[in-house]
Formats: structure tokens, sequence, C-alpha cells
């Protein structure tokens, strides 16, 4: 028995044909049936994996990149980001004119600036009744795991992270322009790697016998915290580079052709 651990965007869901390829689906049933545990483990907060969290099939997520923990449906820890830097992360999201999105425990809330950038032609409402996501200005204090900002810019991005109050962990993507371009923002010490340790302990399981696929730079401690870190073959250079295995493209049955080859199906 492993237990294997799935970024979500780009890894099981195409962002190209934005469906889970069939082959992943299957690969996914016959490892359920082969006994190994199937944990999400993603940068959204639970309420944005509802889609994709059947537990059925998964036997738990790490969620908001390591802030919540959640094992058969029960809330096993969580990781805040500290009340005091909450507000200052707010206002240096105006002051930089950047997109803001905090992820509380059942919902988020997101900036008119963000869904400006993000919502990829979607209508509005569209996008921010699918993910539970509700407007910034009705955030009132709740508690946060995970704060993501957008830049419209590298030059915004560049500014705004000299301002990024320390005690924090950032994780940054950056590119030149558009969607795609912002960062991750967690308590100190918390991330997909962190989780997905805690996890293990919790379950009392040898990290010899957990597998991590992934894509992205947010990725990066999550496939160096497992076993076995498995890139997707859409991954980005850096994270091809500390992986143990290379698999296809997400496309071209990579994930299946990555559980068969270690024998997990």
């Amino acid at each position: 028995m492993s237990i294997l651990f799935f970024d979500i965007d780009n890894t099981l869901f195409s962002h190209r044909t934005f469906t889970i390829p069939k082959s992943t689906m299957e690969a996914l049933r016959k490892a359920k049936e082969n006994g190994h545990y199937l944990v999400l483990c993603s940068g959204r907060g639970f309420s944005g994996i509802v889609d994709f969290y059947d537990p059925k099939l998964f036997d738990g997520a790490v969620c908001s990149s390591g802030g919540n923990l959640v094992w058969k449906n029960q809330s096993v820890t969580s990781h805040p980001i500290p009340d005091s830097l909450i507000f200052r992360l707010i206002e240096l999201a105006e002051i930089h004119e950047s997109g803001l999105c905090l992820q509380g425990e059942d919902c988020s809330w997101i900036s008119e600036d963000a869904l400006d950038i993000i919502r990829h032609g979607q209508k509005r409402e569209t996008y921010t009744k699918r993910l539970h996501i509700h407007r910034l200005q009705e955030y009132h204090g709740e508690k946060i795991f995970k704060l993501d900002y957008f830049f419209p810019d590298l030059k915004h991005a560049l500014a705004m992270l000299e301002e990024v109050p320390s005690g924090l962990e950032v994780c940054k993507l950056l590119k030149d322009v558009g969607f795609g371009s912002g960062c991750e923002i967690t308590a100190e010490g918390v991330n997909k790697g962190t989780g997905i340790r805690e996890l293990l302990q919790y379950l009392n399981a040898d990290i010899s016998d957990s597998y991590g696929f992934g894509d992205s730079e947010n990725d990066l401690e999550m496939l160096k915290a497992c076993g076995t870190g498995i890139a997707m073959g859409n991954a980005a250079d850096s994270i091809k580079q500390i992986s143990d295995y290379v698999t296809d493209d997400i496309e071209e049955d990579g994930i299946f052709n990555a559980m068969k080859h270690f024998g997990l199906i």
C-alpha cells in the first residue's frame, strides 16, 4: 500500500481541455482498487477542490499549499496566516494594483483586480459561484490559510514583493505579463511539503511509500517531500530537474504511464 499525492491544475486537470483525461481517471480507479491511498495536494482551498474531491476515490487532501489537512472528510490540522499580517497584505495589493484572493476554510474572498486578471473570459458571476468565492469587501477577519497575489506585470510584482512582511512563506510564480504571474503566501514554514510530512506522520506511514505528482513551482516542496517525486511532461524545467522521474504530458497519459511504470496499477 502506498500513498499517492496529486496536484490538481495541469497534473490531474488539464487547462487545455478543462477536463481530467480519461486515462487519468482510469489510473486513479485502478490504484484505489489496488489498495493505495489517494490524496489531493493543491494550492486551492478545500472549497476550491470540491469539484475534484470525491470521497469514494480520494482519502484526503492537503489544501491551501499545506495550510489545511483533511483525512476522511475530517480536518487533521491547520496553519492560518497570523491575523496581524492579513490586513497589511491586503493593503499591499491595493498599493501595487495587484489582484488578491484570500483562502478561508469554507470559502474565499477575491478582489476586482484579481477577477480582471484571472477570469479567462468567464463571466465574473460564473467564476465566483463555481469556486465558492465572495468579493473582497465581504471579508471580515475570518481565518486565512493562504493568500494569492495576481500581478498585472513583472514590474508590479517585483515592487510589491519587496514589501511583503517577514515571517511568511512566499512561493513566487512569476511571468512577464498576465495570467499565471503571481505568488502564494502561507504561514511561515508552511507549504505542500510540510503538509505531506504532517499527514504521513499522522498516518504513521513511511516516506518511502509515498509518491507525488506535480508540474509547477509550487509543487517543488511536495515532490521533494515524497519518497518518489514525479514531474509531468508538461512541468516546468525547474520541477523536472528535482524530480526522481519525468512522465509524459498530461494529455499523453502522463499519470497512467507513471503509475504503470512504478507498478502502482
